[in-house]
């Protein structure tokens, strides 16, 4: 008897707990990913106002490019890395505006992003 009153009340705690501790985990999960991001974040905000040639000194000749008909230029990396199960994946853009970083941004995986995403002066 108990063991059953002692079940009984973890599953009645669980039923009224559950939806608060769920929300307390998925804020806690939400923050640490935008913490994580954060940096890289940073790198692509830092790289507004560099020239041309100090993307290709970081990232390489680009994997793409499009000049665009305002005389705007897109260059774009991709990247992608395998590990166990998953493949990893990370797309860096910039747009130039007389051979200077207008914008620059990426999108991936975090795997991907945190081994590829670089900011001026970062050249491995």
């Amino acid at each position: 008897m108990l063991y059953k009153i002692a079940f009984t009340d973890i599953l009645v705690f669980m039923k009224s707990k559950f939806p608060v501790l769920l929300i307390v985990l998925s804020v806690v999960l939400f923050t640490s990913c935008a913490a994580l991001f954060a940096k890289y974040n940073r790198y692509m905000t830092e790289w507004q106002g560099h020239k041309e040639d100090e993307v290709y000194l970081v990232y390489g000749p680009p994997m793409r490019a499009q000049d665009l008909e305002d005389g705007r230029k897109i260059i774009a990396y991709d990247f992608a890395s395998s590990g166990g199960d998953a493949t990893n994946f990370c797309e860096v853009k910039f747009i130039l505006e007389g051979g200077i970083v207008s914008t620059a941004n990426y999108r991936g995986n975090f795997g991907a992003v945190e081994r590829f995403v670089r900011g001026p002066g970062n050249a491995n």
